[in-house]
C-alpha cells in the first residue's frame, strides 16, 4: 500500500486536473450548458473532500481489512472519476 499521503496527493492531483477540465469546458467550448458544468464541478469537490476523508479511516488493524478497504476505496475513487468524466462528455456532445 502507499502511504497515506502520497494517496492524498494523488486524489488531489485528479481532483486539480478534473476542476480545469472544468474551466476549459466551461471557457473555451461553445454552447455548453453552465449550469450543467457548475453541477459537475460540485461532483468533484465533493469527490475530493469525500475520498481524502476516508484515506484516513483505513478500516481496523487487520492487515488483509487494511489492504481491503483501501483497495476498495481506489475502486470507487476510479468509479467516480469515470462518472464525472462522463457527464463531461455529455455536456460538451450537446
Amino acid at each position: 500500500m502507499a502511504n497515506k499521503r502520497n494517496l492524498k496527493k494523488e486524489i488531489n492531483a485528479i481532483a486539480s486536473a478534473l476542476v480545469g477540465e472544468y474551466i476549459l469546458t466551461r471557457e473555451f467550448i461553445p454552447g455548453v450548458d453552465i449550469e450543467k458544468a457548475n453541477v459537475i464541478l460540485g461532483k468533484v469537490m465533493t469527490l475530493r473532500r469525500e475520498f481524502v476523508a476516508r484515506v484516513g479511516a483505513n478500516g481496523g488493524k487487520d492487515r488483509k481489512q487494511v489492504k481491503a478497504y483501501y483497495k476498495q476505496l481506489k475502486n470507487d475513487f476510479n468509479a467516480q472519476v469515470d462518472a464525472i468524466i462522463s457527464d463531461f462528455e455529455e455536456i460538451t456532445q450537446a
